[in-house]
């Protein structure tokens, strides 16, 4: 029987000339609450800066943690750097890997790719991600069929760990495009030592947790803030419209979130402990005259237990 409790959050944004986002005193928190709870390690979601290579000192303070910290990539970590880039200086050799820990296998999937009409497919890169809108968020058919070899071939319950949803209740059209490939993968580890017991994503910043295919699967929400498509001009520090150029697009979390999860083999249960917050100066993703979409926009992280494998 095997137990395990890590520390999940996504989506920090550093990239001081756009976002209001904090991030070291952000990350220092959340890393905080990671040590005193009794969290094994850290696992952030993707988009954790805008430009890696202009932040080494932010990296340092993750990975050199008491604690281990664990990266998945996401789509805005590919702004300015180049792939090549993003991978050496976050210290990864490749946008997908695995790790075994406390019994339990974590995969970290890469979607940031292309895919074109002739089925090529290319990584984003150096902003790239702007210029192709209509063939994005796939992986390439070796990613795949490495995803499916590392989960069939695990000797412990795989977890999976993508920047975008594999599957999304809220918006089934949203989240990966390859998502049959994978739900495919989940479907057959059933039964099997390597079962796909959940799924963990970022991106659409939100806190949510639904059951697809008896599979949870886990949306963490931003560590910082809600992006909103109408600007708003709310905030009372005015000076912070000429400071930060997307300050207008963000609705701001004014604690730092982040969420405690623990899997507990012999219970099958998966525990999440969540964050309790506000929006800064009570600027709602509503109140900016935005609407939420799919999911309610909240400044917080939901705690629920559910059952697995069942």
């Amino acid at each position: 029987m095997s137990r395990v409790k890590f520390t999940v959050f996504s989506d920090l944004h550093h990239h001081p000339a756009w976002y209001k986002s904090d991030a070291p005193e952000r990350l220092n928190a959340i890393q905080k609450r990671a040590l005193e709870s009794g969290s094994e390690f850290m696992l952030h979601l993707g988009d954790f800066s805008h430009k890696p290579s202009a932040c080494p000192e932010l990296i340092k303070q993750y990975r050199e943690f008491q604690i281990p910290g664990y990266f998945v990539l996401g789509n805005h970590e590919f702004d300015i750097d180049s792939y090549e880039t993003v991978l050496s200086t976050m210290g990864l050799e490749n946008g997908y890997y695995f790790f075994d820990h406390g019994g339990f296998r974590f995969v970290i999937m890469d979607e940031n790719w292309f895919r074109d009409f002739p089925g090529v497919y290319f990584h984003y890169s150096e902003r790239n991600y702007f210029d192709h809108p209509g063939f994005r968020d796939w992986m390439p058919p070796q990613e795949i069929e490495w995803v499916r070899k590392t989960v069939m071939d695990s000797p412990y319950p795989c977890i999976l760990a993508s920047h975008a949803p594999v599957d999304y209740a809220p918006n089934r059209k949203a989240g990966i495009q390859c998502k049959e490939e994978i739900a495919q993968i989940i479907r057959d580890s059933m039964g099997t030592p390597g079962q796909v017991i959940l799924c963990l994503n970022g991106h659409y910043h939100r806190s949510g947790m639904d059951v697809i295919d008896g599979v949870p699967r886990l949306d963490v929400n931003s560590a910082t803030f809600n992006w909103i498509p109408n600007p708003h001009y709310l905030f009372p520090e005015k000076e912070w419209y000429q400071q930060y150029e997307c300050i207008g697009n963000m609705v701001i979390y004014e604690n730092p979130v982040s969420a405690e999860v623990i899997i507990d083999t012999e219970a099958q249960t998966i525990e999440v402990i969540g964050t309790e917050g506000k929006f800064l100066h009570d600027i709602s993703t509503e109140a900016s005259g935005n609407s939420s979409g799919s999911r309610l926009s909240t400044p917080d992280m939901i705690s629920t237990i559910v059952k697995y494998g069942m």
